[in-house]
Protein backbone atom coordinates (compact mmCIF):
# COMPACT_ATOMS: atom_id res chain seq x y z
CA UNK A 1 0.00 0.00 0.00
CA UNK A 2 1.41 3.59 -1.37
CA UNK A 3 2.24 6.03 1.65
CA UNK A 4 0.49 9.25 1.13
CA UNK A 5 2.60 12.48 0.78
CA UNK A 6 2.37 13.68 5.03
CA UNK A 7 2.73 9.73 6.19
CA UNK A 8 5.55 9.18 3.97
CA UNK A 9 7.50 12.43 5.18
CA UNK A 10 7.18 11.41 8.76
CA UNK A 11 8.48 8.12 8.14
CA UNK A 12 11.54 9.32 6.35
CA UNK A 13 11.25 7.76 3.04
CA UNK A 14 12.09 11.16 0.93
CA UNK A 15 15.64 12.22 0.87
CA UNK A 16 16.30 14.39 3.38
CA UNK A 17 17.00 17.71 0.87
CA UNK A 18 13.34 16.81 -0.17
CA UNK A 19 11.85 16.51 2.96
CA UNK A 20 13.72 20.23 4.37
CA UNK A 21 12.31 21.50 1.00
CA UNK A 22 8.76 20.23 1.78
CA UNK A 23 9.22 21.55 5.22
CA UNK A 24 10.04 25.13 4.35
CA UNK A 25 7.41 24.97 1.16
CA UNK A 26 4.52 24.14 3.62
CA UNK A 27 5.43 25.95 6.91
CA UNK A 28 6.30 29.29 4.85
CA UNK A 29 4.55 32.44 6.29
CA UNK A 30 5.04 34.06 2.51
CA UNK A 31 2.97 32.88 -0.30
CA UNK A 32 5.08 30.20 -2.39
CA UNK A 33 4.38 29.31 -6.11
CA UNK A 34 6.17 26.85 -8.50
CA UNK A 35 5.13 28.62 -11.66
CA UNK A 36 5.90 28.06 -15.60
CA UNK A 37 6.66 31.52 -17.73
CA UNK A 38 3.77 31.45 -19.54
CA UNK A 39 1.53 31.67 -16.41
CA UNK A 40 0.30 28.79 -15.42
CA UNK A 41 1.04 27.28 -12.12
CA UNK A 42 2.25 24.02 -10.71
CA UNK A 43 2.05 24.09 -6.81
CA UNK A 44 1.08 26.55 -4.23
CA UNK A 45 1.78 26.54 -0.30
CA UNK A 46 -0.77 26.94 2.51
CA UNK A 47 0.62 30.35 2.63
CA UNK A 48 -0.43 31.47 -0.64
CA UNK A 49 -4.17 29.88 -0.33
CA UNK A 50 -4.51 32.10 2.71
CA UNK A 51 -3.77 35.04 0.81
CA UNK A 52 -5.60 34.39 -2.64
CA UNK A 53 -8.29 33.08 -0.27
CA UNK A 54 -8.58 30.11 -2.72
CA UNK A 55 -7.35 25.97 -2.37
CA UNK A 56 -4.33 24.95 -3.81
CA UNK A 57 -6.36 23.10 -6.83
CA UNK A 58 -8.31 26.68 -7.64
CA UNK A 59 -4.65 28.53 -7.76
CA UNK A 60 -3.79 26.07 -9.77
CA UNK A 61 -7.13 26.41 -12.16
CA UNK A 62 -6.89 30.45 -12.15
CA UNK A 63 -3.45 30.74 -13.21
CA UNK A 64 -1.17 33.75 -13.10
CA UNK A 65 -4.33 35.58 -15.31
CA UNK A 66 -6.84 34.54 -12.22
CA UNK A 67 -5.02 35.34 -10.07
CA UNK A 68 -3.45 39.04 -11.27
CA UNK A 69 -5.46 41.88 -12.25
CA UNK A 70 -4.23 42.28 -15.68
CA UNK A 71 -5.10 45.72 -15.80
CA UNK A 72 -2.30 46.57 -13.40
CA UNK A 73 0.23 47.64 -15.50
CA UNK A 74 2.97 47.20 -13.46
CA UNK A 75 2.30 43.55 -14.42
CA UNK A 76 3.69 43.70 -17.98
CA UNK A 77 6.18 45.15 -16.59
CA UNK A 78 7.08 42.94 -14.45
CA UNK A 79 7.33 40.25 -16.99
CA UNK A 80 8.98 41.67 -18.99
CA UNK A 81 11.80 42.47 -16.35
CA UNK A 82 11.84 38.88 -15.39
CA UNK A 83 11.85 37.92 -19.69
CA UNK A 84 15.10 40.01 -19.89
CA UNK A 85 16.99 39.51 -16.83
CA UNK A 86 15.84 35.89 -15.47
CA UNK A 87 14.25 37.70 -12.19
CA UNK A 88 12.34 40.87 -11.42
CA UNK A 89 10.85 41.94 -8.07
CA UNK A 90 7.68 44.34 -7.60
CA UNK A 91 4.15 45.12 -6.38
CA UNK A 92 0.92 44.08 -7.54
CA UNK A 93 -2.93 43.89 -7.61
CA UNK A 94 -3.87 40.32 -6.80
CA UNK A 95 -7.19 38.85 -6.39
CA UNK A 96 -9.37 36.78 -4.26
CA UNK A 97 -11.89 34.53 -5.11
CA UNK A 98 -14.95 36.54 -4.05
CA UNK A 99 -13.13 39.18 -6.54
CA UNK A 100 -11.41 41.25 -3.94
CA UNK A 101 -8.44 43.13 -5.15
CA UNK A 102 -5.72 43.61 -3.14
CA UNK A 103 -1.90 44.84 -3.15
CA UNK A 104 1.12 42.23 -3.03
CA UNK A 105 4.76 42.13 -3.35
CA UNK A 106 5.98 40.05 -5.45
CA UNK A 107 9.49 38.08 -6.73
CA UNK A 108 9.84 36.12 -9.01
CA UNK A 109 12.99 33.69 -10.28
CA UNK A 110 13.39 31.56 -13.81
CA UNK A 111 15.52 28.31 -13.39
CA UNK A 112 15.74 25.31 -15.25
CA UNK A 113 14.30 21.95 -13.42
CA UNK A 114 16.03 18.69 -13.35
CA UNK A 115 14.10 17.54 -16.64
CA UNK A 116 15.71 20.47 -18.20
CA UNK A 117 11.91 22.87 -18.14
CA UNK A 118 12.05 26.19 -17.60
CA UNK A 119 10.03 26.80 -14.14
CA UNK A 120 9.92 29.74 -12.31
CA UNK A 121 9.15 30.19 -8.21
CA UNK A 122 7.57 33.09 -6.92
CA UNK A 123 6.77 34.80 -3.55
CA UNK A 124 4.06 36.54 -2.72
CA UNK A 125 3.24 38.92 0.52
CA UNK A 126 0.12 40.75 1.15
CA UNK A 127 1.03 43.75 1.81
CA UNK A 128 -2.33 45.83 2.79
CA UNK A 129 -1.82 46.55 6.24
CA UNK A 130 1.76 48.17 5.14
CA UNK A 131 0.11 50.51 2.32
CA UNK A 132 -2.73 51.55 4.54
CA UNK A 133 0.01 52.66 7.12
CA UNK A 134 2.22 54.47 4.93
CA UNK A 135 -1.58 56.52 3.58
CA UNK A 136 -1.89 57.05 6.65
CA UNK A 137 1.34 58.35 7.57
CA UNK A 138 0.94 60.91 4.37
CA UNK A 139 -1.95 61.90 5.39
CA UNK A 140 -0.74 62.91 8.94
CA UNK A 141 2.07 63.77 7.30
CA UNK A 142 0.33 66.40 4.63
CA UNK A 143 -1.82 67.21 7.86
CA UNK A 144 0.94 68.43 9.64
CA UNK A 145 2.57 70.65 6.91
CA UNK A 146 -0.60 72.32 6.28
CA UNK A 147 -1.08 72.84 9.84
CA UNK A 148 2.33 74.49 9.87
CA UNK A 149 1.89 76.10 6.83
CA UNK A 150 -0.79 78.11 8.72
CA UNK A 151 1.04 79.12 12.41
CA UNK A 152 2.38 82.26 12.42
CA UNK A 153 4.35 83.12 16.04
CA UNK A 154 5.56 86.19 17.74
CA UNK A 155 8.48 86.11 19.38
CA UNK A 156 11.69 88.13 20.64
CA UNK A 157 11.59 91.71 21.88
CA UNK A 158 8.98 93.87 20.43
CA UNK A 159 9.47 97.38 20.39
CA UNK A 160 6.18 99.30 21.70
CA UNK A 161 5.46 102.86 21.78
CA UNK A 162 4.41 103.74 25.70
CA UNK A 163 2.11 106.96 24.70
CA UNK A 164 0.19 105.38 21.67
CA UNK A 165 0.53 101.69 21.69
CA UNK A 166 2.19 101.43 17.78
CA UNK A 167 4.67 98.63 17.23
CA UNK A 168 7.87 98.81 15.54
CA UNK A 169 8.73 96.20 12.80
CA UNK A 170 12.26 95.29 11.72
CA UNK A 171 11.81 97.78 9.11
CA UNK A 172 11.49 100.32 11.75
CA UNK A 173 7.71 100.97 10.34
CA UNK A 174 5.21 101.34 13.78
CA UNK A 175 1.61 99.40 13.42
CA UNK A 176 -1.13 99.56 14.95
CA UNK A 177 -1.12 96.73 17.86
CA UNK A 178 -4.17 95.51 16.21
CA UNK A 179 -2.83 95.41 12.63
CA UNK A 180 0.51 93.87 13.86
CA UNK A 181 -0.73 91.11 15.83
CA UNK A 182 -3.45 90.30 13.11
CA UNK A 183 -0.72 89.86 10.48
CA UNK A 184 1.78 88.06 12.64
CA UNK A 185 -0.46 85.77 14.59
CA UNK A 186 -3.75 83.31 13.69
CA UNK A 187 -5.36 85.91 16.90
CA UNK A 188 -7.95 88.25 15.64
CA UNK A 189 -9.96 90.50 17.48
CA UNK A 190 -13.47 91.33 18.42
CA UNK A 191 -14.31 94.63 20.14
CA UNK A 192 -15.94 95.40 23.58
CA UNK A 193 -15.41 97.68 26.36
CA UNK A 194 -14.47 95.97 29.83
CA UNK A 195 -16.33 97.41 33.08
CA UNK A 196 -13.45 100.06 34.09
CA UNK A 197 -13.59 101.67 30.76
CA UNK A 198 -17.27 101.72 30.55
CA UNK A 199 -17.59 103.47 34.17
CA UNK A 200 -15.38 105.97 32.90
CA UNK A 201 -16.94 107.04 29.58
CA UNK A 202 -20.41 106.57 30.53
CA UNK A 203 -20.51 107.52 34.64
CA UNK A 204 -24.22 108.43 34.54
CA UNK A 205 -24.59 104.34 33.49
CA UNK A 206 -22.95 103.18 36.23
CA UNK A 207 -25.92 103.76 38.93
CA UNK A 208 -25.43 105.30 42.39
Amino acid sequence: MALDTTEARTRGVFPDGETRYQALFENSLDGLMLTAPDGSILDANPAACRIMGRTREEILQAGRQGLMDATDTRLSVLIAERQRTGRAHGELTAKRKDGTRFPVEVSSVVFTSPDGELRTCMIIRDITERKAAEAERERLIKELQEALGRVKTLSGLLPICASCRRIRDQQGTWHNLEVYIRNHTEADFSHGICPGCHRNLYPESSGA
